[in-house]
């Protein structure tokens, strides 16, 4: 929240609770760039007015998303299945893929596969439906205290199946 006096902030930020870096700030809100992906952070913030300065606010923990995840080919050249190819992603440890018959990916047409090995860079669909149109994407994900911190989905690609 916005301190009345302040004409400045100092966003702090940890890995680990011990080490702080810094960003000074004029406004009440920031945008801390080059964090590192799927790590969890610590974060409090201190107002200034001129030389003096008010007390650290309470600890605020976040865990920043994983990498964005490439898809690179989506092919069906045997009946009912659909191969689908994407680029490795660093630190991955495993992927997801999602695929569906609606280009908005709704509930009931859409269907998921979990790859839970982050070297895996390829897997086939099955039990498609043959002569249908289905829309394909892609998230990787890293386990991060043993929870699973995901990426954005990658662009939809579309594949007709045989």
């Amino acid at each position: 929240k916005k301190v009345t006096g302040a004409d400045s902030y100092k966003v702090y930020y940890s890995t680990n609770g011990k080490k702080w870096k810094s960003v000074k700030v004029t406004k009440n809100s920031a945008t801390i760039k080059k964090l590192s992906s799927a790590k969890n952070y610590q974060f409090k913030v201190r107002a200034f007015a001129g030389k003096y300065y008010g007390e650290a606010s309470k600890v605020v923990k976040a865990t920043t998303k994983f990498t964005t995840a490439t898809l690179s080919k989506v092919t069906s050249s045997k009946k009912k299945q659909a191969s689908v190819n994407w680029k490795k992603t660093k630190n991955a440890s495993g992927y997801v893929i999602e695929y569906s018959t609606s280009k908005n990916f709704t509930k009931k047409t859409t269907k998921t596969v979990t790859v839970k090995n982050g070297k895996t860079t390829k897997t086939t669909l099955k039990k498609l439906k043959s002569g249908k149109k289905y829309y394909v994407r892609v998230k990787a994900y890293k386990t991060v205290s043993k929870k699973a911190v995901y990426g954005d989905y990658s662009k939809v690609m579309t594949v007709k199946v045989k």
